[in-house]
Parts: structure tokens; C-alpha cells; sequence
């Protein structure tokens, strides 16, 4: 069984009775945020492993145990395992853990790299993964979007094209997933396909990217790069029809310098997201029509990657103010705020 590692101060011990209370209050989800600790990623141990992280106290477990790097760890809807990618076999490739650590399964054996793991919504006993997988295709490499459920079988192949694809997310019915492409100017912009390979929607047509669907299904928010600086965007139906009917694209942030990394709370009501307009990367938030920008983190570091709690009430993000990458937690209105991880290592890509 896992032990928990727990930080006082920059010390790390192994608990007595301690590690029950706290593995008693992991299994029960009795964690500030409401549902589960946060998953990131630590090189404390010399190579990138994963680790849960009590959004209370910063009490640690580690998840991983290996010797090759354990990366982009992503919860399941019902918050009971974890997908992430794994160099074990050289390439990367897709694994799933439970919360205890124990190894669930490998979804992917492949002779190229396999990323970008998306949990389909729901949960239950018919969970699937989207992911983006490197595989030959009449003698040529090809980066396509696959389809698995969690045991690694019924894999479908979803997109047939020649351009590097890259996932974005499921729409919250399970009906879509939305992706883009990186090498081809005539593809560029978002697309949506059926999970199961047909039906195929192009979205937009701008260097468009990092597109997550609103929690309530009615928009997706995207960041589009026009000339040097990005900006977030989100696209809509204008009526209760498909996606294929009119729908409206409407720009939320400035021009003036790169806004990404955008994130919904949620209730869909408000985005996180990243902007450089201070000089360096900050945590700002906004509402869905892109009014009530606010800036959160003001430091003289970069502040990235931001993930909301379970309930909306929090915001963990990554920071480099310390010098190595740290994660810290703070009230929505970027009060409270409150270091996490406190060593002389890297702590990067929370999930919570």
C-alpha cells in the first residue's frame, strides 16, 4: 500500500496515524474544494512522478514509482482513477491508476507516441478515453484521434486525415470531441467528430487551439493566435439547433498581448485563463461574454495553468515565483492565497 508523504516546513516523514486520518479522508473526498485532491506532477524523486495533494494541508502521496517520466495526469469523471502518459516502454504511452496507486491498466502499446488522454463524461462501467496516438498508416506516420474504453479494448479509430491532430475535449453529452490541427494551413481551426468516427463539423478556420467545451454544453473556448498574440474566443450555437447550423464566434479578450489556458468554472458562468498583459503570465478571470476581466496572481514570476476545485470555490495554479514550479491554491476571487508544495523541485500540471 501507498504511503503518504507529508511536508512539514520543507521536511518530508512518513506518518504514524496521521497517514490513516488522511487516506480515511481521501477515500470519503472530505477535502477543501469539495471531491478530490489535487493529482500533479513532482521530479522530487529525480524523474517526473505522480502525486496527490491534500488542497487542505499539502499532504503528499505519491502515485508512481517508476524510473521513466509519469506525465499529464488527468481525473475521471467519478474521481476514482487517474490517466496519464508513461515513457516506461520508451514511447509514451497511455496508463490509468487508481487513487491508492495501484495500477489499473496500459491502454496503449504502440510503436509511436500516444498522448493528450480526455476522459470521456459520465463515468460508470462504459467509460471511454479519447487520445491522440502516432500510428503507421499505409507506410506513413500518422497523428490521429483514437477512441478506448478503460480496460484498453473496443479502440476506434475517430479521425481519417494526413495532418497532425491534437485533442481538445468532449462535449458533455459524450456526443463530440472537438480537435484541431497543427501543420496544414488549409485545415487549421476546430472541428468536431462523433466519438465513433463519423459526422464530421468544421468549426472555425483561424490558428485555433486549446479548445475545452462550457460545462452546460452551450460553448466551447478557444485560444486563436492572430499575428504575434493570442486571444480567447468561444464559439456557440445561436439556436437550439446542431452544431452544424449558425453559430456564433465572439472574441472575450484584447489584442494587446497572449491570453490563454483558458478554464471554465463549473457552473459555465465564469473563465479562468492566463494573460501576459502585465508583462509576465498572471491568472485572470472573466465572465462568459468576456466582461468582469480581473486579475488574480500578482507576482513578479509566472502564474500558469489554472484548475478549479470540484465546488467552483477555488482556483489552484502552478507558480514560478520560488524559482521551481510550485502549486498553490486560492479563493475564486484570488483571496486567500496559499502555497502547497513547498521543496527545491519541480510541481507542475494539476488536476483536481
Amino acid at each position: 500500500m501507498m504511503g503518504f508523504l507529508l511536508r512539514v516546513g520543507s521536511t518530508i516523514r512518513w506518518g504514524g496515524a496521521l497517514l490513516l486520518t488522511l487516506a480515511l479522508a481521501l477515500s470519503l473526498g472530505c477535502l477543501a474544494g469539495g471531491g478530490n485532491p489535487i493529482v500533479f506532477v513532482s521530479d522530487a524523486e529525480g524523474n517526473p512522478e505522480l502525486y496527490l495533494l491534500d488542497p487542505e494541508n499539502g499532504e503528499t502521496t505519491r502515485l508512481t514509482n517508476n524510473k521513466h517520466p509519469d506525465l499529464a495526469p488527468v481525473w475521471s469523471p467519478e474521481g476514482e482513477s487517474i490517466a496519464y502518459i508513461s515513457r516506461e516502454s520508451g514511447d509514451a504511452e497511455i496508463h490509468i491508476v487508481d487513487r491508492k496507486g495501484v495500477p489499473v491498466s496500459r491502454l496503449t502499446l504502440n510503436q509511436g507516441a500516444d498522448e493528450m488522454p480526455r476522459w470521456a463524461p459520465g463515468g460508470g462501467d462504459s467509460q471511454r478515453l479519447a487520445f491522440v496516438s502516432e500510428r503507421e498508416q499505409e507506410g506513413e506516420m500518422l497523428r490521429e484521434i483514437y477512441a478506448v474504453d478503460a480496460e484498453g479494448d473496443a479502440l476506434t479509430r475517430v479521425t481519417f486525415n494526413s495532418t497532425a491532430d491534437r485533442l481538445g475535449d468532449w462535449s458533455p453529452d459524450g456526443e463530440w470531441v472537438v480537435f484541431y490541427n497543427t501543420d496544414s494551413w488549409e485545415d487549421r481551426g476546430l472541428w468536431l467528430r462523433n466519438p465513433a468516427g463519423v459526422n464530421l463539423i468544421r468549426l472555425t478556420q483561424g490558428e485555433d487551439s486549446e479548445p475545452v467545451w462550457s460545462p452546460d454544453g452551450r460553448y466551447i473556448a478557444f485560444v486563436r493566435q492572430e499575428g504575434d498574440t493570442a486571444s480567447i474566443y468561444t464559439i456557440s450555437r445561436v439556436n437550439e439547433g446542431g452544431w452544424d447550423d449558425d453559430l456564433e464566434t465572439e472574441r472575450l479578450t484584447p489584442a494587446a498581448a497572449d491570453d490563454n489556458a483558458p478554464a471554465w468554472r463549473p457552473d459555465s458562468k465564469t473563465l479562468a485563463f492566463v494573460s501576459r498583459r502585465d508583462g509576465n503570465p498572471e491568472i485572470y478571470t472573466m465572465q462568459v461574454d468576456g466582461s468582469g476581466q480581473r486579475r488574480l496572481t500578482r507576482n513578479a514570476a509566472d502564474d500558469l495553468a489554472p484548475v478549479w476545485s470540484p465546488n467552483g470555490e477555488q482556483i489552484a495554479f502552478v507558480t514560478y515565483l520560488y524559482g521551481k514550479a510550485e502549486i498553490l491554491v486560492m479563493n475564486a476571487d484570488g483571496s486567500s492565497q496559499r502555497r502547497l508544495t513547498t521543496n527545491d523541485y519541480d510541481d507542475t500540471a494539476p488536476d483536481w
